[in-house]
Order: structure tokens, then C-alpha cells, then sequence
């Protein structure tokens, strides 16, 4: 899957300037905010010496009033910042007649594979009851909503959390496929350009349609072309003991057969007290290959809030196909996490805990790896921090490498 060009580094303001010429929105009553900011280091050793290996995100959105929002996203699409950092300060040169030229091509692909550019993700412009009537339209370009994850109840109905805290970078430091920039989130990811549109005449119901030109597809990590084209029908349902997300779609190829994709997320039961969560679907199936086991995405979760104190038991079973892609590393992989919470981020501003984390691969023998993590996270001055140190108690006979930290900060909801 190759690297985003540092082409796509719009200046912000340019950026603005433009959709604000086009939508008639003057600057100066313009709002720029701050919805999302995330950094996350983990520290690990390789190869017998300590390295941290970063990573950062924002999103920018400039809005003007209800009925009309624009949402601009960067990223910093590295697997290593550091090493982008320390490569600015010298320029890599040929080895002479007789030099080692294998590890002066290794050098260069590690320098191309952690180039720190803030990279283009997103821009989306919304506009709300469309024509005076319950409709929003909205316009994307680039990596837009996630479907069952939990996060739209979040955002559209105002809820707690109701998607898993079993995802991410602490959690997949090395991303899919060795790819940190790609990572678990919901079933399944819309990524390209088009409309969506959202018929909003309830308070806890919401039909949505997207229809894009699909451009996260590769076949065997090689871009396949942009000549694929997308169509997805999502509902949300949003009520106090219950709360639903399904969704369907389709991706037409030339020359290709149809790929499918389907699934559901249930959140049921009240906030305090005990809920289960499920996320069950298929990512990806394309017509006429045989459906089993490995084409499911499937997570349940339990969770159980004793006042002061909460555990929660994850089951994840990993997709083979996921965002377009598929990734045979992930055949037959599953993780069990055991979180044992204490206090309430929300309500005290601090959290603290205990997680064992069993990691399991079953394709072509078994492979199992288990982590002990305690971890601390609160809310100062509208940032959530967070930090972790995972043990792996197996690696005994080399103690240096048993353990792993981990240090995030993000913007808090």
C-alpha cells in the first residue's frame, strides 16, 4: 500500500479560503476548533536497544452555525517520527565502488517508509436540514465515517461510550499487517470521494446512503486503480437500554466480481450497571468465494460496573479482508482482554487499573503470547492522558525485552 506524497500538505488556510469561497461562507464569522488531537509513544526494545516510536493526528473543523460544518483531518503518516526526525539531519550517499549497496538500499527504503509529513486524511462539508427539510447532505473526500464502531452515537446523539476501548495503539502498536497507520476500527470504513446523505426527522432514528468512488483497494499491498465504486445503507438506533447500528453494501469492480459487506452493532443494557456489546459482520466477501470463518469480524463484550470499581472481558476475532484489504497475517488471529477498572475518567477525572491481554494465532500451528498491563489515565485541561507498561511474563530469559511502555494524550470528550 504505498505512501501518501507530501503533495497533499495543503496549507490550512488556503484550504479554507477555498471552501469558503465556494460554499459563501465569510471567514470572519468562521469558527476554527479543535475536535480531535491525538499523539501516542511507545517505547519498546529492539534488537537489544531501547527505541520510541511515535505517532500524531488532528482534525480541524471550521464551522459557522448549525446548518452548515466543514471538517478538514491531517495526519502524520509515519511508523516512526523519530526516525523522521533524525533523517532530516543528513542526506543518505551512494556507497562507493566496492560499498555495501544492499544496506544502502535498506537505508533508503527505511527513509522512504518513515517520511513525517502532515498528510492529507480528510475534508468533508455538511450541510443540515437541506431545503428546510430533516435532511443533511454531506460531501467527503478521503478517509470519512467508520461504520459500528460506536463513535456516531457519540457525536450525533450525545451518548457515553458505547464502541469498545479494545482498539487502537496501545493495543496494536504495529497496526494491520505492520502498518500502524491502519488500524481496527468499527466493521468497516468509507475511504473516497462522494455524498452521504442522513434523513434526521427522529431523535433516535437515523437512515443514512453513501455513495463514493472507493479507493482503498490493493491487492497483494499494490495499488489496484481507482476504478472501483461503492454503495453503503447504514441505521442508527438510539434508545436509553438499547442501541443499534446495521449496515449493508456493495463494491462494483470492472472486470472484477461484486464485493459484499454487512454487519451490526448492539450496545445493550443501561450505562451503570452491566452491558454487552456486540460487533458481528463481514467486511469484505467477494461473490463466489467460499465464506467461512476467516471473512467475520466479530468482538462481544461484556461489561459489568460494580460503583467503584468496573471489569470489562473482550473477545475479538481479527477479519482476513478489512478495509478493502486483505492482510493473511490476520488469518486465524484472536484476542481475549480481561480489564479490571478502578474510578471513572468521566465522573472523577482519573482511572486506574489491570488488564491481561492473550493474544492467539491459530493458522498453521498455534501461537499464543500473553501480556499483564497496568495502566493510568485522567483529564487535565481538556486532554485525556493515558499510559500503559506491558508485560509479557514468557520473556523472562531476556528481561529487557519483556517490557513495552506506552504514553498517549488526546483531545477529551
Amino acid at each position: 500500500m504505498g505512501r501518501r506524497k507530501t503533495a497533499a500538505a495543503v496549507p490550512v488556510w488556503i484550504f479554507a479560503l477555498f471552501l469558503s469561497g465556494i460554499l459563501g461562507m465569510p471567514l470572519a464569522g468562521a469558527e476554527f476548533t479543535v475536535p480531535r488531537l491525538e499523539l501516542a509513544t511507545r517505547g519498546y526494545t529492539e534488537e537489544g536497544d531501547f527505541t520510541l516510536s511515535s505517532a500524531a493526528s488532528v482534525d480541524l473543523a471550521l464551522s459557522g452555525g448549525y446548518k452548515y460544518g466543514i471538517l478538514l483531518g491531517l495526519s502524520f503518516e509515519s511508523d516512526n517520527l523519530e526516525k523522521a526526525i533524525a533523517y532530516r539531519n543528513f542526506t543518505l550517499a551512494p556507497p562507493a565502488s566496492g560499498g555495501n549497496q544492499d544496506n544502502y538500499n535498506a537505508q533508503v527504503a527505511d527513509k522512504a517508509n518513515n517520511q513525517a509529513v502532515l498528510a492529507f486524511r480528510i475534508a468533508k462539508a455538511t450541510a443540515r436540514d437541506l431545503f428546510n427539510k430533516p435532511l443533511e447532505l454531506s460531501y467527503f473526500i478521503g478517509i470519512n465515517d467508520y461504520f459500528c464502531s460506536g463513535d456516531e452515537f457519540v457525536t450525533r446523539f450525545g451518548t457515553g461510550q458505547v464502541g469498545t476501548g479494545f482498539r487502537g495503539f496501545f493495543y496494536f502498536p504495529e497496526g494491520i499487517g505492520g502498518i500502524m497507520s491502519r488500524q481496527y476500527n468499527g466493521i468497516h470504513g468509507v475511504r473516497g470521494t462522494g455524498l452521504s446523505l442522513a434523513l434526521t426527522a427522529w431523535d433516535f432514528l437515523v437512515p443514512m446512503v453513501y455513495i463514493y468512488q472507493d479507493y482503498a483497494f490493493a491487492e497483494g499491498m499494490e495499488f489496484s486503480g481507482t476504478n472501483h465504486f461503492s454503495g453503503d445503507l447504514r441505521t442508527l438506533f438510539n434508545k436509553d437500554w438499547l442501541k443499534l447500528e446495521g449496515f449493508t453494501g456493495l463494491t462494483l469492480s470492472r472486470g472484477q466480481s461484486p464485493l459484499v459487506r454487512g454487519g451490526f452493532l448492539a450496545l445493550i443494557g443501561a450505562e451503570k450497571g452491566a452491558e454487552l456489546l456486540i460487533q458481528l459482520g463481514v467486511p469484505g466477501w467477494k461473490a463466489g468465494e467460499g465464506l467461512n470463518v476467516d471473512a467475520f469480524y466479530f468482538l462481544v463484550e461484556p461489561r459489568i460496573d460494580f460503583g467503584l470499581m468496573a471489569l470489562n472481558i473482550t473477545f475479538f476475532y481479527h477479519p482476513l479482508r478489512y478495509l478493502q484489504i486483505e492482510t493473511p497475517e490476520e488469518r486465524g488471529k484472536a484476542d481475549i482482554n480481561v480489564k479490571l477498572l478502578f474510578g471513572d475518567v468521566l465522573e472523577n477525572k482519573i482511572e486506574g487499573g489491570l488488564e491481561s491481554t492473550l493474544a492467539l494465532k491459530a493458522d498453521q500451528g498455534e501461537d499464543i503470547s500473553v501480556f499483564l498491563s497496568p495502566f493510568i489515565g485522567f483529564v487535565s485541561g481538556g486532554l485525556r492522558w493515558d499510559a500503559k507498561l506491558r508485560v509479557n511474563p514468557a520473556g523472562y530469559d531476556k528481561p529487557h525485552e519483556m517490557f513495552e511502555f506506552f504514553m498517549g494524550v488526546r483531545t477529551a470528550f
